[in-house]
This record gives C-alpha cells, sequence and structure tokens, in this order.
C-alpha cells in the first residue's frame, strides 16, 4: 500500500472520527445532553471492534490461512460479476454465479469489489457487518430507553461471543453481511414502520435461498409477538422466496437431499421420519455435539436471557434445529456460517429482555455486567481458536512471503493451477483451481504453483512438509504431468515451485 494513500485513508478516518464527536458534542446541549454521551463511546468501540475483526481475519488470509472453498469461490463469482460476466460458469464451482444459492445481493458486492478487486475487501466488508452490530444494538437499546449499565452488558457479550470471531475467520459468506439487516427485521417487527420491516426482510433473503429459514422465524417472532398479519405475509415471502431461489439455484445442488438424505428419500419421507423417529437425527448429531454447539452460541448472553426472551428463541428455531438434524457436522461447529441468524435472534431476545428489565434487574446491572464479562471470556476461550495462529498461522510467514513475491510474475488473465490455500489470493480471474481430485488436463493451464517439498503445508490441523504429507504424491503427479506438457517447473524461491509455459 502507497504510503500517501494509507496516510489519506488514515486523514480521513481521523477527520470523520473528529466530525462525529464536534456533532455529538454540540448535541449534548439542552434535551439531548444524555443521548450524545451514550452514543460517542459505543460508536468509538465499534471502530475498534472492526478493525480487530479486519485485522485477525486479514492477518490469517496473509498467511495462508483461507481456502479456494469458499473465499476462492466468492472471489471469482464477484469478478465474473464485475466484468460483466453474470452468466459465465465459474471454474472453482462449476456453475454460474447466481446459481450458487441465488445470491442476489452480490450483485451490489460486486460492485464495491469492483473498485478494490481485491479478497482483502471482501473480508473488511464482513468485518464491517460484525463490527456493527455493537453500535446497532446500542442504538436499539437507547431507543428503548435501557439503562446504559445493561447496555453495556449487551456490547460485551457481542464482542466477547466466539462466533462472530470465528465466522469472521471461516472466509466469506454472503449472508454474513445481513447480521444487521437481520437483527433490524426483528426489533422492527411491533414498530409501526413496515417499509423498513420489510426491506431488511427482502434484503436478508436475499443473501441466499437458505434464508427462508430466517424467514419462518421471523414469522413465528412476530406471531408470538402478537403481530399475526405480519407473520402471515412474511411466513408466505419467505415461502415464495424459498421456491423462487431454489428453483434458480437447482444448478448448484440439492442441499436438503444432501444434508437430511439419511433420513429419507424424498422431502416427505424427511417430514415423516422426523415425526414419527425424532431420535434419528442422533445417529448424525451426539448429544454432546449438540451441547457444545448449543454453549458455544448462548454462553455469552445467557446473564441478559429473562422470559421475554422466549419470542426471539423461539423464531431461531428453525435455523437451530435444521443445523441440529443435518448430516453435516459442519453447520454445528461455530467457524461456519449456518447459525448467522441465531445470532440476531440471541441479541433480539437480549434486548426484549433488559427493555423490560424488572426493578431487580436493574438494581443488579454491574452484576450482570461482570457476569457477563466472565461467561463471554470462558467462551471466547475455549471456543475462540485463538491458538491457531501460533500453530497453524505465524509458522508459514517465510511461505506466505515467498508466496506473495512469486505471485508477481503471474499475469492477471492467466490460466492457474494452484494449491487451495493459494487459490483465493489468484482468484479474481476467469480460470483458476485447486488442486484435488478434479482439475482436468494440466495443458489447459498456463501457470501451475505449488509448495517446495520442505515447506510445511495444513493436514489435519497439524503442519507436515509438503514432500512427507499426503498431499505429497498430489505435487509429484500435478509436476510430472506439467513437465510432460512442456512446461518448465522452477523454484521462484525456497518456498514456492512455479511451472509456466513461458
Amino acid at each position: 500500500m502507497p504510503a500517501n494513500w494509507a496516510q489519506s485513508v488514515w486523514a480521513w478516518i481521523r477527520q470523520s472520527l473528529l466530525h462525529t464527536c464536534n456533532k455529538l458534542r454540540k448535541h449534548s446541549l439542552g434535551i439531548h445532553s444524555q443521548l450524545s454521551v451514550t452514543r460517542r463511546p459505543f460508536l468509538i468501540l465499534t471502530i475498534i471492534y472492526t478493525i480487530v475483526l479486519f485485522g485477525s481475519t486479514a492477518l490469517q488470509h496473509f498467511l495462508l490461512g483461507t481456502q479456494g472453498w469458499d473465499l476462492g469461490i466468492f472471489e471469482q463469482f464477484n469478478w465474473l460479476i464485475a466484468n460483466g460476466r453474470i452468466n459465465t460458469i465459474s471454474s472453482l464451482r462449476d456453475i454460474t454465479p447466481l446459481q450458487d444459492h441465488f445470491a442476489l445481493l452480490l450483485l451490489p458486492i460486486a460492485l464495491v469489489y469492483k473498485l478494490l478487486p481485491n479478497a482483502y475487501t471482501l473480508l473488511a466488508l464482513q468485518s464491517l457487518a460484525l463490527g456493527s452490530l455493537t453500535a446497532l444494538s446500542a442504538e436499539l437499546c437507547r431507543r428503548r430507553n435501557i439503562a446504559p449499565q445493561l447496555t453495556w452488558a449487551l456490547a460485551i457479550a457481542i464482542i466477547l461471543n466466539p462466533y462472530s470471531f470465528l465466522v469472521n475467520r471461516g472466509e466469506f459468506h454472503v449472508e454474513v453481511l445481513t447480521l444487521p439487516l437481520m437483527l433490524l427485521a426483528i426489533t422492527e417487527t411491533t414498530q409501526k414502520r413496515r417499509w423498513l420491516y420489510y426491506a431488511s426482510l427482502l434484503l436478508s433473503l436475499f443473501a441466499k435461498s437458505a434464508q427462508a429459514l430466517f424467514g419462518f422465524g421471523l414469522a413465528l417472532y412476530a406471531l408470538a409477538r402478537g403481530q399475526r398479519t405480519r407473520a402471515g405475509i412474511t411466513a408466505g415471502v419467505s415461502l415464495a422466496w424459498w421456491l423462487i431461489a431454489s428453483k434458480m439455484a437447482s444448478a448448484g445442488g440439492d442441499y436438503i437431499n444432501l444434508r437430511l438424505g439419511y433420513l429419507g428419500g424424498s422431502k416427505l419421507e424427511i417430514i415423516i421420519t422426523l415425526l414419527s423417529k425424532p431420535w434419528t437425527v442422533f445417529s448424525e448429531a451426539s448429544p454432546e455435539s449438540i451441547l457444545l454447539y448449543t454453549v458455544g452460541l448462548s454462553l455469552p448472553f445467557l446473564a441478559l436471557f429473562r422470559l421475554r426472551s422466549w419470542p426471539a428463541l423461539l423464531g431461531a428455531s428453525p435455523i437451530y434445529l435444521t443445523n441440529l438434524i443435518s448430516a453435516s457436522g459442519i453447520q454445528r461447529e461455530l467457524n461456519h456460517h449456518y447459525s448467522v441468524g441465531i445470532l440476531a435472534f440471541l441479541i433480539a431476545g437480549c434486548i426484549d429482555s433488559i427493555g423490560t428489565a424488572p426493578t431487580s434487574m436493574r438494581l443488579h446491572a454491574k452484576r450482570i455486567v461482570a457476569i457477563t464479562a466472565l461467561l463471554g471470556t470462558t467462551a471466547f476461550l475455549a471456543y475462540g481458536r485463538i491458538g491457531y495462529y501460533s500453530t497453524r498461522y505465524l509458522p508459514r510467514m517465510q511461505e506466505a512471503m515467498h508466496f506473495q513475491q512469486a505471485k508477481r510474475v503471474i499475469p492477471e488473465g492467466a490460466s492457474v493451477l494452484a494449491m487451495r490455500n493459494y487459490v483465493p489470493h489468484m482468484a479474481g480471474r476467469l480460470t483458476i483451481r485447486q488442486m484435488g481430485s478434479n482439475y482436468g488436463p494440466i495443458d489447459q493451464y498456463e501457470w501451475v504453483v505449488l509448495p517446495a517439498p520442505n515447506v510445511p503445508i495444513e493436514v489435519g490441523g497439524k503442519l507436515i512438509a509438503a514432500g512427507r504429507s499426503r498431499m505429497g504424491a498430489l505435487i509429484d503427479k500435478v509436476t510430472n504431468e506439467a513437465e510432460a506438457s512442456g512446461m518448465q517447473c522452477n523454484k521462484a524461491n525456497s518456498s514456492i515451485v512455479v511451472c509456466s509455459r513461458s
């Protein structure tokens, strides 16, 4: 990054912060004095939290801790859309961008990507969406005249919940960007501003076909809050979206049969099995895994839950139960995106609870803050996977620097075959594939990028020298095929081997 550009960005940030602070100071006169005092710290906290989120995931990405699936895929999707190739098949996914869950929100995201065509742009957008939850939640609390200490307790729970930290490091996914919109939709359920409610709902649905589960949950929440008409409309809109989006994304695969096929050969059989033999689901998800998953999601928020939280917990049930019964265990892991909607409902449940806090809760606000900090810290240390930086990422610093050096010689439009963790750094092109079982004939590539035999690569959570790992045989196979096809394979440096036709 050029120094003058970085200085300009920092000057703009500093000027914006000063302008915001001056504006708040002006509003501190008269009846708005308390309002302004409460907004400023949460704004600052949000900025710091966003920087931490982006810094951690950007560092992981630079240290080759991201993969072709899914960051590489989404970068290529955005590159295709940004370059007017919306109907072009992705070489990484073998479908067009919109055939992957019919994610209409990729269209505006691609406009941002076009301005800054880099994987870091996607990671920054995701970090901003997660980071903004703090300021948004504080603003929602302010509108309900919630006690400042209880608002701080909620902010602490949001910052320390491990799911936000982990899902941000779990590559990039469009639905994560809709978290603020989902929270807005939930909290606007009982408000008269229908336009904001339905706009937030629709934009949330546009993230992917499976967001219909959030819509069904929102309908249950609206029903529990006495909004029958809104509940019916929400359920109808969500069902219509699911039918349309599933049809449009059919080329991407039938995820219901893929994840729930063990329950029956058809959707009707799946439903019958769930109703008649509900214990069958434990053949895929053990009680221990369910308990660990549930605790990891909810622990930071427990001190803020009260009876008033039950509509929000009911709203989270469609997503939660779907994750429990899925044959894919990753849906019950906190580093994946399948629980994004649950986080929105958990935050909304806390707001509902502290918004009507009894006198005893307000009197013990300091104790609730302390308990929330303790529970959040415990959850973060237990689930946050901080140790990955020292065991998996930082040991690859030399390889990461050498890879960036080697990457510079590869033309932007050239076709590339590369290791899976190299792919998201080069996915902004028409043809790129990651090494695996189906990379096709080697003569379709102009460049091949491989680790040197002595370079440690991740296998089963451990770093093993590439030449001694199970990937070593595949690397040798690709190298031999490349040389047999007329490529020259040479070490670009001590860490990276590059094969090319020139």
